[in-house]
């Protein structure tokens, strides 16, 4: 669980005096101080505790929470007991006017028990973030194909996925803090499972015998609708753990799809909506598909080297956005003149004309082929 003021001070039983909606961000560190100005040794991010020692005057209590809000620190604590019976009012009156997070320490609750806390959650962060990073690689080589089939099988015992696997997959604003709701809410619904990150999708997998890929993707959905809004989602077939990729592909060209139409999304996209990606997943050999995949896109890589993924990335979102040269050209952050240059140099390379329809299509079929190919 991600540690911020509000948990924090939730777990140890105290209220906050302000800033309800901003103890919502992370706390990234931990710090004591009895300087009215600590902000020089400090990066933003952190949770201050202080006794206000030095903090004599309203004026001076003041210019203390506006210096910790400018320099974005996560909240205060502020300990009573010692300098001050209670929180002197013109600090809480400048923090409620900031929308700063302040909350009050008893004298019986010592920093240390604060720091300890903090600490012991920062550590667990880092643990489970580790964790997600080598869940994150074992997608990746799944999705490659390049684990033979009962290597992958044997690296997704452990996950509690057998013979049959399915992939949900989910696109919200903030893809990492979701992979955390996602795996607890998986585990509150007993499936075991993995989930990882990748291109910017949150993905699980799950057992496909044990789960109906689409009514768990839907409760899934509901879950994660509180804090992220709605995400769109999109679930696999259950398919034979060695096709892994073809089901992580059919999970991510179901939500693509879904979101090029013009119409209203399903509630979570299945095969059912693939369209022309049918056609791509269809496709059984690789090679045939990479062989295509280079002789539409391949004379752009060739002519123009390392500049030639940016132009490719350029074309896509030049079709995805049906041609718009201010929209597209805002995408890629980017003048609408230097998009200009970019397509006609992919125009120059290729021979092909983004004006023709026929074109349009391959260079999309192609595009699209080349997140599939190995």
């Amino acid at each position: 669980m991600e540690l911020t003021v509000e948990s924090l001070i939730a777990e140890l039983g105290l209220t906050l005096a302000s800033g309800q909606e901003a103890a919502q961000t992370h706390v990234r560190w931990v710090h004591s101080t009895e300087l009215a100005d600590p902000t020089p040794w400090l990066k933003g991010g952190e949770l201050l505790l202080t006794t206000g020692i030095q903090l004599n005057s309203p004026k001076q209590q003041r210019e203390f929470i506006e210096r910790l809000a400018d320099h974005e620190i996560a909240g205060v604590g502020f300990g009573i007991g010692l300098a001050h019976r209670r929180i002197p009012a013109a600090l809480v009156t400048a923090a409620r006017g900031r929308g700063f997070p302040l909350f009050e320490v008893p004298y019986e609750l010592p920093f240390i028990a604060i720091t300890e806390r903090v600490f012991a959650q920062l550590v667990g962060e880092r643990y489970e973030m580790l964790q997600r990073s080598m869940v994150g690689d074992l997608l990746a080589e799944a999705i490659s194909g390049h684990l033979y089939p009962e290597d992958l099988q044997a690296r997704l015992r452990p996950f509690g996925i057998g013979e049959q696997v399915a992939v949900l997959a989910f696109s919200p604003p903030d893809p990492s803090a979701a992979a955390a709701s996602v795996e607890r809410i998986l585990q509150a619904e007993r499936v075991p499972g993995l989930v990882a990150v990748r291109g910017g999708l949150v993905c699980a997998v799950v057992d496909g015998e044990r789960v109906q890929p689409l009514e768990l993707a839907r409760r899934v959905r509901a879950a994660l609708a509180p804090r992220f809004g709605e995400v769109p989602a999109s679930a696999s077939r259950p398919a034979a753990t060695h096709s892994l990729r073809m089901a992580f592909h059919e999970a991510r060209c179901a939500l693509e799809a879904v979101r090029l139409r013009n119409g209203e999304a399903p509630e979570v996209a299945s095969y059912e909506h693939l369209g022309a990606f049918q056609l791509l997943l269809s496709l059984q050999d690789d090679d045939a598909l990479s062989s295509y995949c280079r002789a539409v896109l391949g004379p752009i890589q060739e002519g123009e080297g390392d500049y030639g993924e940016e132009l490719l990335r350029s074309l896509d979102v030049f079709i995805e956005q049906n041609g718009h040269w201010e929209r597209a050209a805002a995408a890629l952050y980017c003048h609408r003149h230097t998009l200009r240059y970019r397509i006609r140099r992919i125009e120059e390379l290729t021979g092909r004309s983004l004006s023709s329809a026929r074109d349009r299509i391959e260079f999309w079929l192609a595009l699209r082929g080349r997140e599939l190919a190995r």
